[in-house]
């Protein structure tokens, strides 16, 4: 990330400019073929049919930490803004070691803000972000895939699990590193190993976002080699992901030959998935493509022929017990945004009648624990990747949450909570989980059963 982009402020200037681009005329041509991305059928002038999709007030609601826009138009001119400034202005990065929580500019992109250069206020410079960003816009969204991957696992399998991780930060990496020696202490210990990411890549999961914070060198916690040798790779699609239509996901990050096995029957790259062992049925679900380009994805929808198709596993001979895993959340006590009917509506059938015995999501950006009469193991892992402010514990916690970990470190003079992921070990019927920060230490342990 670099620092200014991340900064709601800043992005504010941002849309006000994009805001003038569009109303002044001088990108119809771009403003014509993504309004009609949009809504085909629209009567409006093109930049008004976009203008109207823009935020209201700045650049969105406040963010805790750094601002990560909730609205795609906005999120898609972060990734632009943050593109050109690699490429065009020649943005170079600090030493991680030395760069706090985010990554700075330096000298011929230092001052964002510049009157005259690579700035809202650089008449040139928005034209050619507000392009890009509109041509981004005008692509649309990746078909959904309706058939999922199907993939056997051993009942004495390790699966890690982390969430909300593609941000590229320094400590986003050393979650990478923790992970990876969870994977290869499975090996070691002759265990299968696959690991599973909830979604999210920032700042709109542009092929270049996964290059740099997900499959380049380092970072993906699985190896080439480990992939060769049976270690699975796995990721739901997030809201950010769909940001830039999916396209990236679909045609980039599972292109890459450690996620060979996301695949349907047909060889087609999917978003969705079920992993199976003897005693599981652990099934992946997109809860965040949508036909609606510019949908904020606040809250979780399931696509068809999903739910069905869950509800099928679950009533399966031999399915065993029923895990899901998904970016949104089913329930919240600090984020009611997120929750919306559809996907309770869906998963309704299964949860009423006890038969969901586990939850994994991510969406919200911290770890914690929630547990009903109906689903007695609902887990947050949304904490690998995205700095929040730190809270103190909270004694007690409104229910349904049962337990939250609120480890935290200081930088630039704040304190922030500690990144992480959980590492799941099953054993039959039962699985130990135990949760990890970024500096590898465990932060809590329990057993599903």
């Amino acid at each position: 990330m670099i620092r200014d982009i991340a900064d709601r402020n800043v992005m504010g200037r941002y849309v006000t400019a994009l805001r003038r681009e569009l109303a002044a005329g001088a990108v119809d041509d771009d403003a014509a073929k993504a309004a009609h991305t949009i809504r085909p059928q629209a009567e409006a002038r093109p930049a008004d049919e976009i203008l109207r999709h823009l935020p209201d007030d700045g650049a969105g609601p406040d963010e805790d930490g750094p601002f990560l826009a909730h609205d795609p138009i906005v999120s898609l001119l972060q990734t632009s803004i943050d593109e050109r400034l690699r490429e065009d202005a020649g943005v170079e990065i600090e030493d991680p070691e030395r760069a706090g929580i985010f990554e700075r500019v330096l000298d011929r992109a230092q001052d964002l803000l510049h009157a005259e250069r690579y700035g809202p206020d650089d008449p040139r410079w928005i034209t050619k972000i507000a392009k890009a960003t509109l041509k981004r816009l005008a692509e649309g969204n990746h078909p959904f895939n309706p058939e999922p991957a199907d993939h056997r696992i051993a009942d004495d399998a390790r699966v890690v699990v982390v969430g909300d991780w593609g941000t590229g930060l320094e400590r986003a990496q050393h979650v990478a590193r923790h992970m990876a020696e969870a994977v290869t202490e499975a090996q070691g210990a002759g265990r299968e190993a696959h690991v599973v990411h909830l979604g999210d890549v920032y700042y709109s999961g542009v092929p270049a976002e996964y290059d740099r914070h997900v499959l380049a060198d380092g970072w993906w916690p699985v190896t080439t080699t480990q992939s060769e040798e049976g270690v699975t790779s796995w990721s739901l699609v997030g809201n950010h992901d769909m940001y830039s239509g999916g396209w990236g996901f679909f045609d980039h990050l599972l292109a890459d030959p450690r996620f060979a096995r996301q695949r349907s029957s047909g060889g087609k790259p999917t978003s969705w998935f079920r992993l199976k062992s003897p005693s599981w049925t652990i099934a992946g679900l997109d809860t965040s493509w949508n036909s609606d380009v510019v949908s904020r994805g606040n809250t979780g929808v399931l696509e068809d022929p999903q739910a069905a198709r869950l509800q099928q596993w679950a009533a399966e001979a031999g399915a065993g017990k029923l895990m899901l895993l998904s970016h949104h959340q089913y329930v919240t006590i600090d984020d009611p945004r997120g929750i919306g009917e559809d996907l309770a509506q869906e998963v309704a059938p299964l949860a009423t009648t006890n038969r969901i015995t586990a939850w994994l999501w991510g969406h919200e950006h911290r770890c914690i624990g929630f547990a009903t009469d109906e689903i007695p193991y609902m887990r947050c892992i949304g904490h690998g990747g995205v700095p929040v402010p730190s809270r103190p514990p909270r004694d007690p916690l409104p229910p349904p949450a049962v337990w939250e970990v609120t480890g935290s470190y200081e930088a630039d003079g704040q304190r922030w909570g500690r990144f992480g992921f959980a590492v799941l070990d099953f054993a039959g019927d039962t699985i130990e989980v135990t949760y990890r920060d970024d500096a590898g230490a465990e932060t809590h342990r329990e057993t599903i059963s």
